[in-house]
């Protein structure tokens, strides 16, 4: 008897363990605009869920992803699917943590925090919770500009899978050329600001290792499916001529 007591036990526990790491690896945090008040939140994983009852706390301050405002997407959450969130006053533009956790269970337990994301300085907030569960560094924290964009896989975590954002003006002035949509899913568009011919581009991982090579005409808008390509970030370069300019765009 005592040792079917055991068996259920420890079986309970285990179930309960593969659970937390399942939900743990689907619903991450993707982007933070803390001047916005903007979180979207990402389901990697492969079943929809309703997350309405999932909470963030930055800072001590808590919140139900149910309190807040659905600016685009759904809390009942499709696989792939994203939701962008508005939480008025909430975040701390200077410097802030930001946790997600499960619905229920005490914010001090690792077992209760999916994710984890700091900028502005170290030690904030629920920082050493993030640190117990082996989802971040302590100290580390985001230090590039607002707002901010996770550019990793499900299984990746930390301050190295953290950039600036990019959207759709994200170009140096006296650019030759303009990417859109950035982030994107699928299809990246180039947009060459003039004219021009001999024009080729490379796309690179960010280990340097080159993905694309193609020849562009500037006849019709350039789109580059970018659907087989894993999340992350990449570098595209273009080459008009004898000229060669270098941005980054993510895909999602």
């Amino acid at each position: 008897m005592k040792t079917n007591y055991i068996l259920k036990a420890f079986i309970t526990l285990m179930l309960t363990a593969f659970i937390g790491n399942q939900a743990s690896a689907q619903y991450r945090i993707v982007e933070v605009d803390p001047a916005a008040d903007k979180i979207t939140i990402k389901n990697f994983g492969s079943t929809t869920e309703d997350i309405s009852a999932y909470r963030l706390c930055t800072l001590f301050d808590y919140e139900a992803l149910s309190g807040l405002t659905v600016e685009s997407g759904s809390l009942n959450l499709a696989p792939n699917d994203e939701v962008v969130l508005v939480a008025s006053g909430y975040l701390n533009d200077t410097a802030a943590d930001l946790g997600l956790y499960l619905p229920t269970g005490n914010f001090g337990t690792a077992a209760n925090m999916l994710d984890f994301t700091q900028w502005g300085s170290g030690g904030n907030g629920r920082e050493s919770v993030a640190v117990s569960k082996g989802i971040w560094t302590a100290g580390t924290f985001i230090n590039v500009a607002p707002p901010y964009a996770f550019n990793g896989s499900a299984t990746d975590f930390g301050v190295n899978f953290w950039e600036t954002l990019l959207g759709v003006n994200d170009f140096e002035t006296g650019s030759s050329f303009n990417l859109y949509p950035n982030p994107t899913r699928t299809v990246l568009n180039i947009e060459l600001k003039n004219s021009a011919t001999n024009v080729t581009y490379e796309v690179y991982d960010v280990l340097g290792k080159q993905i694309l090579n193609q020849s562009l005409t500037s006849e019709s808008l350039p789109q580059i499916d970018v659907s087989n390509l894993n999340s992350g970030l990449y570098l595209i370069r273009i080459s008009l001529g004898d000229k060669t300019e270098t941005k980054r765009f993510i895909k999602q």
